[in-house]
């Protein structure tokens, strides 16, 4: 059971949602179970015992105190007026009562974002008019403008809460920067760019290309400025807006909504509503009304005082409640004459609730004014000077100083700021922040390698104001404490890649503060400095020069190899093998695997087939014995894709297959791009492009949330494969110019995209362009040592050479590409080679040399069926080498052409045009070669594709 009627609405239980009318409410894991077990026993009586066992997991004998407060809050939740879904049946238990009717079903629930207030909305009818009806303009800009304390947030949640919604906060935005981190953070989107304006460019096209939603941004006024030049940026792509301020902007188009003090009768009902809930009772006495109609009007009907108010008004009474307020109040709100005259209202309420406080709630709200973010009560003892945190917080929560969400506290902004005003000694309460942030942050961050990735990256995501916080403070203070707190901050802002510029001010002035002090801890900082791409590789060699641990100069020798392999890759064995010798010191199996697995990787970009599968499979061996399960998924991948390529052992399937098990144990949406690229890559090669394309499409929408480049240029490579199988060469070689362009200069992958682009000119028929491209690939692969990527650059030319009848000089590519990958140690992409030259040597007259070179080619890809990739490639090159070979004799061009089709003809019977791969579209394309060759116009067997796009010249 998912979903369970209710009186105008239902509860969705997998979402833990309760739906009523146009609002819904958060239900918590204990009521959605309670709803879950009551609802399906509708009508029957469940006793307390029978809740304990089967909804609190308890024994029979357990309290049953819990079910009480349980019930009590559900109820307050899903019932209403009319209809009472939990009836207590007395002294046994409770039963279910479904809605008398059917409820109406409900299509669509609200969308995610902030949890929706479970307590009731007053008033408002006019604002919420103007601005649904504002709403329905496709470009709709409405800032909401009013005091503080009018309750512009509240109004504007519920206005999100019956429409898909994105919800910004932007009360910590201090300037541009700030709020654009605020907006790419809401709107799950990295931020790229050394400058303000290349960030606020890319949140632009985002925008755009945002699904029907609102947007909503709050608390702006303090960089309205700023924010009105970003929403003019935007205007060309900005959703529907909703903008929450103590002043307008100012900006063409936007539309100002008036949030001023409630009426009064709202205003009243508000306050009494509040008075109910803090415990006090319905207006009884004579006069009472009367003095509750005076307590609002003193609070200028405003809903935020109103609230303070009320929540004091069951221990004073209303009498001395409003004899306080013209006590003090009014004195507070006249004030200083500098008082800006929005924040007197709000002050002055915000004061006169703390004069109600004793010394030690006074005290104790100081102190945890430190925390920026929700606290849990443990944080609170480890902050608090006073023992007795839990009845002080519980008083503060109570006087409604602090609010409870959950299990965790949190101030009000306006309360939080008097209390860090008002707070006499409060430096060793932020010392005692500072080092509970710390530990809690390193320990968060090094459970992001293990198999709690998902508990860290919650911590530390949850944690980020408060450790920003800890570390500006610490920053003068106590420069070691602020290290760790810097080292903790760059591990929460990397899980969605974050700026790097950003990342390594922090780490930098976090450097600076230590000078000479402590190498281990400045070694850290440069090791995680040096990470960050685009980071000058001296910070790593001077981080090594400053550690003496084997550890962490292991650590730091392969972050240093990783970064260096795709340009230098001598460079960066040498320096692995070092990182080696220092793992195997500090017995580190983690970084001991590794480190041999990128030495594989390594090895294999080398085109050393032998040692790549070595090193990889000890990494492997090593990665299961520590359980790093981050490694795991990245090594099995990789010798999956050396076993289909180069061994043709028929192990790729189960070695990614172990790879998607660890990352889905890991949790990190880094390592799940990973996998399902190389499924990508996997389901490309052997020819299931539709299911190819879903994979590699699923890796790009996680790159482009978490933000890494050079990755993302092998998701585009990858899908220009797949889209040449299934005939998409337009957009194959757009996806391959991109590919171009994410690489840096160097790397040397750029060699293969090369071959990519070269293949699409092949297939549309431009000879010319293809052979730049081939040319200019194999001297980058060449210059770079990549060996494999030379041999399958020089079968392409040897191809090229091949259709424009020069089958010696074809012959010697095949034959060079043959030799290279034999001394490689490859066998599946020697047998492809073989192939290669078994068609050059039938087309050269060579036929038994022809006969021997395919008989070699089949053992080698063991023997392959014709329904596989390989199984159709050796078909083709016997048939191309024919067809080729006829037509040097001066056979009759019909002829050859009719023989082509005949042997090969079965192939596009058998498998449809959208699943074709690469060898197929090769076939479609070399029957019109050799009618080009013959002169003879080739009949057609597929749609042919042509590229109409001019590419990017070969550098």
């Amino acid at each position: 059971m998912t979903w369970v009627p209710l009186a105008g609405g239902g509860a969705d239980l997998e979402r833990q949602v309760a739906v009523r009318g146009n609002r819904s409410v958060r239900l918590t894991s204990r009521e959605r179970d309670l709803v879950a077990y009551l609802a399906a026993h509708p009508g029957r009586t469940v006793t307390r015992t029978e809740l304990l066992v089967n909804v609190w997991g308890a024994s029979e004998r357990a309290s049953e105190e819990p079910i009480y407060s349980a019930i009590k809050r559900l109820r307050a939740k899903i019932d209403d007026g009319e209809h009472q879904h939990v009836v207590s049946v007395h002294g046994d238990g409770y039963r279910w009562v479904s809605p008398p009717e059917p409820a109406a079903v409900v299509t669509e629930l609200p969308p995610g974002g902030p949890s929706p207030p479970t307590d009731r909305f007053f008033g408002r009818h006019s604002e919420r008019a103007t601005i649904e009806e504002a709403l329905g303009g496709a470009r709709a800009l409405l800032t909401l403008v009013g005091p503080g304390g009018a309750g512009k947030t509240r109004l504007a949640t519920e206005i999100a809460a019956g429409r898909a919604h994105v919800f910004c906060d932007l009360s910590g935005a201090t300037d541009e920067p700030s709020a654009i981190s605020a907006i790419a953070s809401a709107l799950s989107l990295p931020l790229a760019g050394a400058e303000p304006s290349a960030w606020a460019r890319g949140i632009g096209r985002a925008l755009g290309a945002m699904p029907a939603q609102l947007l909503v941004f709050d608390n702006v006024e303090q960089i309205a400025a700023p924010m009105a030049s970003l929403l003019s940026s935007w205007s060309a792509t900005l959703p529907p807006t909703l903008v929450t301020s103590r002043e307008a902007l100012r900006v063409r188009g936007e539309r100002v909504v008036p949030v001023g003090p409630l009426p009064a009768a709202e205003a009243l009902a508000l306050f009494d509503d509040r008075v109910v809930a803090a415990g006090g009772g319905e207006p009884a006495l004579e006069g009472e009304r009367d003095r509750r109609e005076a307590i609002v009007a003193r609070l200028d009907r405003l809903p935020l005082a109103i609230e303070l108010a009320a929540s004091l008004a069951p221990q004073l009474g209303s009498k001395t409640l409003l004899a306080s307020l013209d006590d003090s109040l009014g004195t507070l709100v006249i004030g200083a004459r500098d008082a800006p005259p929005r924040h007197a209202t709000l002050r002055a309420a915000v004061q006169w609730s703390w004069s109600f406080l004793s010394e030690a709630e006074r005290c104790a709200l100081s102190e945890l004014a430190v925390f920026f973010g929700p606290f849990e009560l443990e944080d609170a003892r480890a902050v608090l000077a006073e023992r007795e945190a839990s009845g002080l917080v519980a008083a503060l929560a109570r006087r409604s100083q602090i609010r409870r969400e959950g299990e965790r506290y949190q101030l009000y902004t306006a309360v939080r700021e008097l209390a860090m005003e008002h707070g006499s000694e409060r430096s060793s309460a932020e010392a005692r922040h500072a080092a509970l942030l710390a530990a809690r942050g390193t320990s968060s961050a090094a459970l992001l390698e293990g198999p709690r990735h998902r508990e860290g990256a919650e911590r530390l995501e949850r944690d980020l104001p408060d450790l920003r916080a800890a570390f500006e403070r610490s920053i003068d203070r106590d420069p070691q404490r602020a290290a760790e707190l810097a080292l903790a901050v760059d591990a929460a802002s990397g899980l969605r890649s974050g700026d790097a510029s950003l990342r390594a001010t922090t780490l930098q002035r976090a450097r600076r503060g230590l000078v000479e002090a402590d190498p281990e801890l400045r070694s850290a900082l440069l090791l995680a400095e040096g990470s960050l791409a685009g980071a000058s590789l001296d910070l790593l060699e001077e981080a090594l020069a400053l550690s003496t641990s084997p550890r962490r100069r292991a650590e730091i020798g392969l972050v240093w190899g990783e970064r260096l392999a795709p340009r230098d890759a001598a460079l960066a064995r040498t320096i692995l093998e070092r990182a080696m010798q220092d793992a195997d010191a500090a017995v580190s199996d983690r970084t001991r695997g590794r480190v041999a697995a990128l030495l594989g990787e390594i090895a294999w970009l080398e085109g050393a087939v032998v040692e790549a599968r070595a090193h990889l499979r000890a990494g492997l061996a090593i990665h299961e014995r520590a359980g790093d399960r981050r490694a795991i998924a990245r090594t099995a991948a990789h010798l999956a894709h050396l076993g289909r390529l180069e061994s043709g052992d028929g192990s790729a399937a189960a070695l990614l297959a172990l790879a998607a098990r660890s990352a889905e144990e890991l949790g990190d949406p880094l390592v799940s791009a990973r996998v399902a690229l190389d499924r990508g890559q996997h389901l490309t090669r052997i020819g299931d492009q539709r299911r190819a394309r879903e994979a590699l499409e699923e890796a790009a929408r996680h790159y482009e949330r978490i933000g890494f480049v050079r990755e993302r240029a092998f998701v585009h490579l990858h899908l220009t494969e797949t889209l040449v199988g299934l005939g998409e060469l337009d957009r194959a070689l757009e996806e391959a110019q991109r590919a171009l362009q994410g690489l840096e200069p160097g790397d040397v992958a750029e060699s293969t995209v090369h071959e990519a682009i070269a293949c699409i000119h092949l297939l549309a028929g431009r000879l010319p362009e293809a052979e730049t491209w081939i040319e200019s690939g194999l001297a980058l692969a060449v210059e770079r040592g990549a060996a494999r990527s030379e041999c399958t650059l020089r079968g392409k030319r040897g191809l090229l050479r091949l259709v424009r009848g020069d089958a010696q000089r074809a012959w010697e590519d095949f034959d060079l590409a043959v030799k290279k990958n034999e001394a490689r140690g490859s066998t599946a992409i020697t047998g492809s080679s073989l192939a290669d030259r078994g068609m050059a040597s039938l087309a050269a007259g060579r036929d038994d040399e022809a006969r021997a070179d395919f008989a070699r080619a089949r053992s080698l890809l063991r023997n392959p069926a014709p329904d596989r990739v390989d199984g159709r490639m050796l078909v083709v090159c016997e048939a191309a080498g024919s067809a080729f070979a006829a037509v040097a004799r001066g056979e009759s061009p019909v002829e050859v052409q009719r023989r082509l089709r005949a042997a090969t003809n079965d192939y596009f019977q058998r498998v449809p045009p959208s699943e074709w791969d690469l060898v197929l579209r090769f076939l479609d394309w070399l029957v019109g070669r050799v009618g080009a060759l013959t002169g003879t116009r080739r009949p057609a067997l597929a749609v042919r594709t042509r590229v109409s796009r001019t590419p990017r010249r070969a550098r």
